[in-house]
């Protein structure tokens, strides 16, 4: 009967041991799957705090970052002074089964996404996109208090292609100079220019769109005509490029940047076909966000917090400018060379695909008597990180260069038998016209408008074929 019972008494030792470290295995997996559930908020909240520190964030980041930080926190104090943990996790295993199920679907349509668009053409904007700006007067004066922005269904900026109608189709490249995002789409100077064509001439219906990106300099407007195939089936290309380059020779501190801007270029070409503009937060690539912002974009026009973005930036950048020593121009020469080459490339591009590409100077502000008010205007010039500048070249050496970059366009225009129009020359140089260095106010993009459309309607097809050399003579 001993024996009996001391073997019955080892087996319910036995027993109790197996089932202890069943709940010892279950707690433990039970741990590792809810700390591990803490990895998403953490890895969310340092892409945010990277982008910030890359000054490449909006509100709508910030909210989002300071979630996850709230949940990293509720989350990781919750489990840590619980007074029993076993019972704490049997509570969360439902909630975290549900969390993983919905990560493992969400994943599911991550990846159904990317092979679904893997061979959709490249887009600027997404098809259908409609923003709302409220700029700051005071800080963009010259433009109204409300931007409507609308992207079309090439995922440019304008209106709609005519349906049935033989159109002369011109597409507008360039960067913020040609976006002009603070201003209203019937004011930008792209869609005066289609109005004013249409309204001078009834021969034919002129249509005009817009592919300005802020920042692009000529090697971005190459990668585009490379590989946006809508820009290769206009008639025209109007190319307002030079005052990019220069900034970023003037930023790189005159050392060669081709290779910084075909890198940044190949990024956008991959952004374009994710439908997300920002390197950073990595978030926004992914195309589970690109489809949520495409489906609010359609049912709202949001209150996109850019412009806020945008403002503070440029109040920012103009008291750097204003409170920062003029500095010596860094040697250009080796920028200047390169900027030679890439219009050199475009030109061979329009050529090679059979396209009428107009090369536009760049108009500017600056001047040698412009007054002291107007002057607080001014931004550009930075030598070194824009927020973190070495110093500010001068107004006058800024003016300079542009000259100089100016010159080589109408120099790369002859050299390549490409029209050239020489708008710096002809745009004044008034406040009225900028609302700081070289982007323009409602009046000025009507006065470049005017100056296109002049010289645009004097050429065939809107001309008699004998209008053309006389005009190109002059222009060159």
């Amino acid at each position: 009967m001993q024996v009996k019972a001391l073997h019955q008494a080892s087996l319910a030792a036995t027993d109790n041991e197996g089932k202890l470290e069943s709940a010892g295995g279950a707690v433990s997996f039970g741990a590792a799957a809810y700390v591990s559930h803490l990895v998403f908020p953490a890895l969310l909240l340092l892409d945010i705090l990277h982008a910030y520190r890359l000054r490449m964030t909006v509100g709508s980041d910030l909210i989002l970052g300071g979630c996850a930080a709230l949940w990293l926190v509720v989350g990781t104090l919750a489990y840590s002074f619980s007074r029993n943990r076993q019972r704490f996790l049997q509570r969360t295993a439902g909630p975290l089964l549900s969390f993983y199920a919905v990560l493992f679907i969400l994943g599911l349509f991550e990846v159904g996404l990317v092979l679904a668009r893997r061979q959709q053409a490249p887009a600027i904007w997404q098809p259908g996109s409609r923003l709302v700006f409220y700029p700051d007067r005071n800080s963009f004066p010259g433009v109204s208090s409300v931007s409507h922005f609308r992207a079309n269904e090439f995922g440019l900026r304008g209106p709609s292609l005519p349906v049935g109608k033989d159109v002369y189709k011109i597409i507008a490249v360039g960067g913020s100079t040609t976006l002009c995002l603070m201003l209203d789409d019937q004011k930008t100077w792209p869609q005066q220019l289609m109005n004013e064509m249409n309204q001078q001439q009834g021969r034919h219906q002129v249509w005009v769109s817009n592919a300005g990106v802020n920042g692009h300099t000529a090697v971005h407007h190459l990668m585009m005509l490379r590989s946006i195939p809508f820009l290769s089936q206009a008639d025209a290309l109007i190319l307002m490029v030079g005052m990019n380059d220069l900034q970023f020779t003037l930023s790189h501190e005159g050392m060669p940047t081709q290779q910084l801007l075909e890198h940044g270029a190949a990024q956008f070409r991959e952004e374009m076909t994710t439908a997300s503009y920002s390197p950073y937060p990595l978030y926004r690539r992914l195309r589970l966000f690109g489809v949520s912002r495409r489906a609010y974009d359609l049912a709202f026009e949001r209150i996109n917090d850019k412009n806020e973005k945008e403002t503070i930036n440029e109040k920012q950048l103009r008291q750097l400018r204003n409170t920062t020593a003029p500095i010596s121009e860094p040697d250009v020469s080796v920028g200047l060379a390169e900027y030679r080459k890439r219009l050199g490339d475009i030109a061979d591009e329009c050529h090679r695909r059979a396209i009428r590409c107009v090369f536009v100077t760049q108009p500017s502000l600056w001047r040698a008597d412009l007054s002291t008010d107007a002057q607080q205007l001014l931004l550009f010039g930075w030598v070194g990180p824009p927020f973190e500048p070495k110093g500010h070249v001068s107004m006058l050496d800024l003016k300079n260069a542009l000259d100089v970059y100016n010159h080589a366009m109408l120099e790369a225009c002859m050299h390549s038998k490409i029209e050239c129009l020489d708008l710096a020359s002809e745009v004044p140089k008034d406040p009225s016209v900028f609302y700081d260095d070289v982007h323009f106010t409602e009046r000025g993009a009507g006065l470049v408008a005017d100056r296109v459309a002049t010289y645009l309607l004097s050429l065939p097809p809107f001309a008699p074929q004998n209008a053309s050399a006389a005009v190109t003579d002059t222009v060159h």
